[in-house]
């Protein structure tokens, strides 16, 4: 029996089956965990300027700087927050987990029509579990917005070309959705999909289909919806609000001054490990392709393999680098690897090795984690691993696993059976597998690093000990999540502090506090049970209670040497 048919047919859909897949790995818990990092609390803190000013076309964050992005991302949460009646963490991260399922959607409706449902629901699994696609539909970050009106445009426009033609409102469309990729995270979101479609259209050699796009009122119609917010950002926030979101947010990252310097070749272990364990299959489809090279067009597999070459390459081509950037390369990647997987269930992949090969690696990985955990006894760990990545955390907790987690490893060796059967079955096996793995890390990894480095039960009293008036200011020290959490602005101390007039509140890094501990009038009120961001530093409040200066700490340190 095809258990994929027979799950379409008689069971909940496809549909409802990826409605149940997205809750899961997206929204579920998508509240619950505390901001830790430095990225999420930044856009966190726009969504509260926003709610609290009034100010939504570039608000001042923290009454001081000018934001890093467009605010697309920012409307939506402040939607949401409106809708809630508070700014959260679950109001601020909805954006990302909405864009993600729709995303997963607009993959499955692709695959399905090109090459048939099971294509479908296998590229919308891939692209679901694949772990930067869902780590990244679960934070608060622009990404995943750029990402899913990215992909929107290029699979409209593909869907137009086949068509051969394009109405006025199709068009109109089109330029829609670009202009809000646009407004997601600046000037790439029209220069990534427009440079797909022009080397596909040179490729095809049909640049006249240009024309059938309507592309004096298309551009017009971009303009307005696009450039009308870019036009008031610069009458509000002038040379200040150039430089930082067009001069260092993009040309200075893509040049490697601003951002994460990377080599050229950086994306290539990159995407075969945030792609995994789909990655493990990438040879024997590149095979397959190289095989079908002069049937591509007919198969309509040319067209994502230009979207993920030209994506791959732009990103490349940069010198500032991050693994979330080639986001919108993933669906494509997906949409391969959906179509090869009927091909290969009808028998048209050679050879079947370099299939079976991944997956009994993959099953072999799945029960080394599941049997290790589940053979330990507290205090003896079969195994030493301390690299103090999730498997480590996985393999030495020292507390039962929940029930969620027994469940999913429980998971990992039904889908070990499963592998066997059918190709159809070991695909439901591996989305088995990697649907556990994403649970157990949401279960498991994430409230455990969030514990470790959040500062949002020290901010909470903090808030109750320094009164609403009260002075607070950072030291030397800043932090987003800092001020998400105080729900106030934070000053500067050298900007404001000599100022002020006892008593009033600092928060500094304890490193800096042990340096300055013994000067008078300064009284330590209390110590983060976070690291913050970066896991190395607790944060504490002190209170000045006399109008003696603090002392510069590179003097001290100088002084100390």
């Amino acid at each position: 029996m095809d258990v994929l048919k027979s799950l379409n047919a008689r069971t909940l859909g496809y549909p409802l089956l990826l409605v149940v897949l997205c809750f899961l790995l997206f929204f579920w818990k998508l509240g619950d965990i505390p901001f830790y990092s430095r990225g999420e609390p930044r856009e966190g803190l726009v969504v509260w300027e926003m709610s609290s000013s009034g100010n939504w076309i570039l608000p001042l964050v923290n009454a001081d700087y000018i934001p890093f992005k467009p605010p697309l991302f920012h409307w939506f949460g402040i939607l949401v927050a409106k809708v809630l009646g508070r700014v959260d963490e679950f109001s601020v991260r909805f954006p990302s987990a909405l864009f993600a399922t729709l995303g997963v959607f607009l993959t499955y409706l692709a695959g399905a029509r090109l090459w048939g449902k099971k294509a479908g629901i296998v590229s919308a699994f891939v692209l679901a579990t694949s772990p930067e696609w869902w780590q990244t539909a679960v934070i608060a970050q622009v990404d995943m917005t750029l990402a899913f009106f990215t992909v929107a445009a290029l699979l409209l426009f593909f869907s137009l070309y086949r068509n051969g033609r394009s109405t006025k409102a199709e068009s109109l469309g089109l330029a829609v959705l670009l202009a809000l990729a646009t407004l997601a995270k600046g000037p790439v979101g029209i220069l990534l999909p427009s440079l797909t479609i022009f080397v596909f259209l040179c490729i095809e050699r049909n640049l006249v289909f240009l024309k059938k796009l309507h592309m004096l009122p298309s551009a017009a119609l971009f303009l307005l919806v696009a450039g009308s917010w870019y036009g008031l950002a610069t009458w509000k926030g002038g040379q200040r609000f150039l430089l930082r979101q067009i001069v260092d947010e993009n040309l200075l990252t893509a040049a490697g001054v601003e951002g994460h310097y990377q080599p050229f070749y950086y994306y290539i272990p990159v995407f075969l490990v945030i792609t995994a364990p789909w990655s493990l299959f990438l040879p024997s489809l590149c095979l397959y392709l190289c095989a079908q090279r002069h049937r591509l067009r007919e198969e309509h597999l040319h067209y994502p393999l230009v979207w993920l070459a030209v994506v791959f390459l732009f990103f490349s081509l940069s010198l500032g680098k991050r693994g979330v950037y080639i986001l919108p390369l993933y669906p494509a990647a997906a949409l391969l690897l959906g179509a090869w997987w009927v091909k290969l269930d009808q028998g048209e992949v050679h050879p079947l090795w370099l299939v079976r090969l991944p997956g009994y690696l993959l099953a072999a990985c799945y029960l080394f984690v599941a049997g290790t955990f589940l053979l330990r006894s507290p205090g003896w760990y079969p195994f030493e691993i301390n690299n103090g990545g999730i498997l480590s955390l996985f393999l030495h907790a020292k507390i039962a696993p929940s029930l969620l987690t027994s469940i999913c490893l429980a998971a990992f060796l039904l889908a070990c059976v499963l592998l066997r059967r059918s190709w159809n079955w070991a695909f439901v096996s591996l989305a088995i597998m990697t649907t556990a793995t994403a649970v157990i890390v949401k279960d498991l990894y994430y409230p455990f690093i969030a514990g470790e480095r959040t500062l949002k039960p020290f901010m909470e009293r903090v808030k109750r000990k320094v009164e609403g008036k009260s002075p607070l200011l950072f030291y030397q020290s800043f932090d987003y999540g800092a001020i998400f959490y105080a729900g106030r602005h934070i000053a500067s101390y050298r900007e404001s502090g000599r100022e002020l007039q006892p008593p009033f509140f600092v928060l500094m890094w304890e490193e800096e506090w042990k340096k300055m501990q013994a000067q008078k009038g300064l009284r330590l009120l209390d110590r983060s049970e976070g690291k913050g961001p970066a896991g190395r530093h607790h944060m504490v409040l002190a209170e000045v209670t006399a109008n003696t200066p603090l002392p510069d700490l590179e003097r001290i340190s100088t002084e100390a040497q």
